[in-house]
């Protein structure tokens, strides 16, 4: 039982070795690997005990290799990798003889959402092996809430708003996102980066459809149009041309990874609430252990498929 032990804090301390070398501190290759600075430090310090020489020079706030550890890292580095790919062969062997009993069925009615999976999927692979997540196509957000409600369908990603609650739904926050401000006709004067309400009071707003659909920006239109806002509701524009400055308002999950250097950042509350609706299958423990397991890694992937870093939702 202790060699298994010792054969399992090895891989890890070597994992976290290679990590501090390639972030070039302990600090962030701690935050990476989801440890506590001290913890990555005692496995350092395992593994120098195992390896008997020393990887690092003992000099405060700074990653200097010792010559054996320089000579060890590219070798480390290459044993990592070689574990990690036999475990992932391995375990497609194992599924392919032993296939999960269902799929992880997620349900989506937007075509951001679909994206946002995939992309998900993309950073997620150890997941989309344990879990064999899908995404099933809705011709409509209603049809989305049947199929969660009928348990046809285990989740669905989506942005807070008041139907869930009363629809009967559980509704789980990830991530605050943004509400993003495209310029459309800008004045010369007009901010960059980033635009506070009262900047943003200054032009017309032009919601997208999924304004009214929303917790965040319902409170956001509420408080604009107290405060003077030419507003001009969706299909409120017909052919009649106009020139005033004016800002297309969507949220950030609509327009992912955007161009800073156009699109304007809304600075005002913390953003919307951004997470995982559940239905029929909130009492699965399969359900709740991929959900459990999203929450652990999305904050750390949120610029990846954001284009922003957002920041987690505390409960």
């Amino acid at each position: 039982m202790q060699e298994s032990e010792d054969a399992q804090m090895n891989q890890s301390a070597l994992e976290g070795f290679v990590k501090i070398v390639e972030m070039d501190s302990f600090s962030a290759a701690a935050e990476a690997l989801y440890l506590s600075q001290s913890a990555l430090s005692q496995q350092i310090r395992t593994l120098e005990g195992q390896l008997q020489f020393e990887l690092f020079q003992h000099v405060p706030r700074r990653v200097i290799l010792t010559p054996a550890g320089r000579d060890f890292y590219p070798k480390a580095k290459q044993l990592t990798a070689l574990y990690q790919e036999a475990v992932r062969h391995a375990r497609a062997v194992q599924q392919q003889e032993n296939p999960p009993e269902r799929h992880l069925v997620i349900a989506w009615s937007h075509e951001a959402m679909r994206m946002f999976g995939y992309d998900l999927f993309s950073l997620t692979n150890e997941l989309c092996l344990q879990y064999t997540s899908i995404m099933m196509q809705c011709a409509s957000r209603s049809e989305v809430w049947r199929s969660l409600k009928k348990g046809d369908a285990d989740l669905s990603f989506q942005l807070e708003s008041a139907e869930f609650y009363a629809q009967g739904f559980t509704f789980i926050p990830l991530l605050y996102v943004p509400e993003l401000c495209i310029p459309i006709h800008p004045p010369a004067d007009m901010p960059v980066g980033r635009l506070s309400l009262e900047q943003a009071l200054q032009y017309r707003w032009l919601p997208v459809k999924e304004m009214y659909q929303t917790v965040y920006e319902t409170s956001l239109l509420q408080e604009g149009l107290e405060r003077g806002v030419n507003f001009t509701p969706v299909g409120g524009i017909r052919s009649a041309s106009y020139g005033d400055p004016a800002l297309k308002m969507v949220p950030a999950v609509y327009y992912r990874r955007p161009d800073l250097s156009f699109a304007r950042v809304l600075d005002w509350g913390r953003g919307h609430r951004f997470g995982i609706v559940l239905g029929q299958k909130r009492e699965d423990p399969v359900v709740m252990a991929y959900v459990r397991a999203v929450q652990q890694l999305l904050p750390s992937l949120s610029e990846k498929l954001f284009g922003l870093k957002l920041e987690p939702v505390e409960e």
